[in-house]
């Protein structure tokens, strides 16, 4: 039998990557997901077991406040809101009503990547990555956006390929395709509004063209991905080789 994963929770460990070096993170520190809201007793005993020492919540005090992480992680938790409030689109927690315009996810990601308050705390969230000890889980709400960009950067900046990158963010999709499916035929049922629906579907995938608007964004304005991580990150070559030197090793 295969052992147990929060699949739904949009988890997984990023050991499987080797980066362009043959070297990959060591097993069982480094973790993605959505939020930890309302574990079942199985997913309870599995996060326990992963001895987390450090979760970084990416959601704004009003999602926190509404869907909180379970205890004991909740106390673990550092908040490192990348958005300044909730944005429609991200959140996916409002209701069927509450959506009256669907972001535009490319545009969206741009934001991001361009906006003063998010690439601070961006910045701050991967210097958290690379320093804080031990076992260490970031997420925000169903863990693609927010937690897809910052995983991205962390890649990039351990000398990932972008391919590879790439492929771990799409592999959000298939979970959020399905909710967004749901969301879709809701809407269409419910409100009877096609272009609503669509819009909403688009919203909640991890579609490759959103990310590669964020990288687009990213060498506008710094020459490349690995400048953007060290002139509006603000991270440097020495951090990341320091990590790369404690917390990475060959691959088999």
């Amino acid at each position: 039998m295969a052992p147990f994963s929060p699949k739904k929770r949009n988890f997984r460990d990023l050991s499987y990557l080797v980066n362009e070096e043959g070297l990959r993170l060591k097993e069982g520190l480094f973790f993605r997901s959505g939020h930890l809201y309302g574990l079942s007793k199985k997913e309870r005993r599995f996060f326990q077991g992963l001895h987390l020492e450090n979760i970084l919540d990416l959601r704004t005090s009003g999602e926190r406040g509404k869907k909180p992480d379970d205890e004991p992680f909740l106390s673990r938790g550092h908040e490192v809101p990348i958005l300044r409030a909730e944005t429609l689109g991200i959140t996916h927690e409002r209701g069927l009503k509450a959506y009256k315009r669907p972001p535009e996810m490319n545009e969206l990601y741009r934001r991001i990547v361009l906006d003063e308050h998010s690439s601070e705390a961006m910045g701050e969230a991967l210097r958290k990555l690379l320093t804080v000890e031990g076992a260490r889980l970031w997420h925000c709400t169903a863990g693609k956006d927010r937690a897809g960009l910052l995983t991205a950067l962390f890649l990039s900046a351990l000398g990932y390929k972008e391919e590879d990158i790439v492929a771990d963010y799409v592999r959000s999709d298939k979970i959020n395709r399905k909710r967004g499916a749901r969301y879709r035929a809701l809407i269409l049922v419910f409100l009877w509004k096609k272009k609503l629906a669509q819009g909403v579907y688009k919203a909640m995938r991890a579609d490759k063209e959103y990310l590669h608007s964020a990288f687009d964004a990213m060498i506008e304005v710094a020459g490349s991905i690995k400048d953007y991580v060290h002139q509006r990150l603000k991270i440097s070559q020495d951090e990341i080789d320091a990590f790369k030197a404690k917390y990475m090793v060959k691959a088999a």
